[in-house]
C-alpha cells in the first residue's frame, strides 16, 4: 500500500472513512463506531466530528484521508 501525503504540508495522511449517523464524522481505519456518540467517546476513537447532514437516506462510508496537522479531510468518491 502506498503512503499518501498531504498536498499542503507533505506529512503522511491518516487513512479512514467518512461516516454519518445523525452527524458526519471521520473515523480512522481499524476503529469501530462508538456506541455512544458523546464527545468523549468520539475523541477516544480518534474520530473527527463534522457538520450534520440529514439529507442522506442510506448510510454510505466513502474512503477518506485526514491530515491532522492541516485540519483537512480528503474524501474519495466514485462516479
Amino acid at each position: 500500500m502506498t503512503t499518501q501525503t498531504c498536498p499542503y504540508c507533505g506529512n503522511p495522511l491518516e487513512e479512514g472513512t467518512l461516516r454519518s449517523r445523525g452527524g458526519n464524522f471521520y473515523l480512522p481505519a481499524g476503529e469501530s463506531v462508538p456506541i455512544l456518540y458523546s464527545k468523549q467517546a468520539m475523541n477516544k476513537k480518534g474520530a473527527i466530528r463534522l457538520a450534520p447532514n440529514f439529507l442522506s437516506l442510506a448510510p454510505q462510508w466513502p474512503h477518506a484521508y485526514v491530515c491532522r496537522n492541516c485540519k483537512i479531510i480528503i474524501i474519495l468518491y466514485e462516479d
